[in-house]
């Protein structure tokens, strides 16, 4: 047991307690209140927080682990390589205050077993494994290139092609038999793959209902990327429950969500950063970011109007090019999240989806910043600021 001591944030929204307790048994929180509330234990380990802060880690409910935003990369190094990058990525992602992870598509799920017995760092890992993608679909990376590249099992370890009913039902199968958490399929064309027409859909309906059938018989679900209102809304009608982007979605789609107990997850902090590096893009990036820029906004005020349940993500892919530029994990989605929102007249409080408190606190330069934050728009805006976060 150990007790953690000073300023706290519990996360609900209340006033910091300025001389707080936290305590952690067995690696559970087992109590959070006013120091003077509290009697510390004999034998336990008291760690004094004198410069900073004691708050819950957040949850980055969106990220692809070993990817990058260079598709071509895919396809020069081997997957060997990848995971190097992905071991350093998370211990960036970890001391950017993110201490749990939601992969839609990556290699984690490889990595869930090492960080269970402790031989690597990084935050909790809950993934879908392998993106599952039709045909000449989205991660079929680059059209340009014949399909057994994006087929090579020493390449390409992010992504899988099926196609067909049958094969859809052994792939999710073989799926959970790796281990993972969730289902996730890419249900229509991307921003960041070449070719396909960004309002178009992907699958056939009959595998779409195959893929969630079989996610189901194993108590789990089945999350899709997707775009546009005709991917969104043939997913939701066929059980889907996760919409990963949901930029296109329309009163159809809201609809069906609020009718199914669906979410979205509109990964917002990566059309900021997209927007910040667009010339430095493939040629395709920037026409169809431009395609989706003007309804998106729009699209997601009338989501929160209609108080539809939405995550926050920063659909982290961390590329080389971004380490070397900024040498630290970059999508601070909930920052991020909050300076775009507020533009929206969205309120970011919807977006912040916290996990379990734990032994998270700030300290370093900058960590005198916490003080006087009473809500979580601050929050946000200080933990932005801060250049040490541990």
């Amino acid at each position: 047991m150990y007790v953690l001591k000073g300023r706290v944030i519990d996360g609900n929204g209340g006033e910091p307690l300025e001389k707080g307790i936290v305590e952690v048994t067995d690696n559970k929180i087992t109590a959070v209140c006013n120091e003077w509330e509290y009697t510390v234990p004999e034998g336990a380990e008291v760690i004094e927080v004198e410069n900073g802060t004691i708050m819950p880690g957040f949850i980055d409910q969106h990220v692809h682990m070993g990817v990058g935003d260079n598709y071509y990369k895919i396809f020069e190094r081997h997957a060997y390589h990848a995971v190097c990058q992905v071991l350093r990525d998370m211990k960036q992602i970890l001391n950017a205050g993110f201490t749990s992870i939601r992969e839609v598509g990556g290699l984690s799920n490889y990595l869930k077993a090492p960080w269970e017995e402790g031989l690597i760092d990084g935050p909790r890992i809950c993934s879908s494994g392998k993106a599952i993608a039709q045909s000449g679909g989205h991660w079929d990376y680059i059209k340009d290139y014949p399909i057994e590249f994006t087929l090579h099992p020493d390449r390409n370890v992010n992504s899988e092609i099926c196609d067909g009913v049958d094969n859809v039902r052994r792939t999710v199968r073989m799926h959970f038999r790796e281990h993972c958490d969730f289902i996730k399929i890419m249900g229509g064309p991307g921003i960041s793959c070449q070719g396909n027409k960004i309002f178009t859909r992907e699958f056939s309906d009959s595998e779409l209902r195959a893929f969630v059938e079989e996610a189901e018989n194993q108590g789990s679900y089945v999350a899709i990327h997707a775009h546009a209102a005709i991917a969104i809304n043939a997913a939701l009608r066929c059980g889907v429950r996760s919409i990963e982007h949901a930029t296109l979605m329309d009163d159809e789609s809201i609809e069906l969500m609020l009718k199914n107990n669906a979410w979205i997850v509109p990964t917002l902090a990566t059309s900021y950063m997209s927007w910040q590096h667009i010339d430095e893009r493939e040629p395709w990036v920037k026409e169809k970011m431009s395609a989706i820029e003007g309804p998106k906004e729009e699209n997601l005020r009338k989501a929160y109007e209609r108080t539809l349940q939405v995550g926050s993500s920063s659909q982290s892919k961390m590329s080389q090019q971004d380490y070397e530029l900024y040498g630290t994990y970059i999508p601070f989605s909930m920052a991020i999240c909050h300076t775009i929102n507020h533009k929206s007249g969205v309120d970011h409080t919807t977006y912040a989806h916290t996990g379990a408190m734990v032994n998270l606190y700030a300290r370093g330069q900058g960590a005198d910043k916490f003080r006087g934050v009473y809500d979580n728009t601050e929050i946000f805006h200080k933990l932005a600021e801060l250049t040490d976060v541990q």
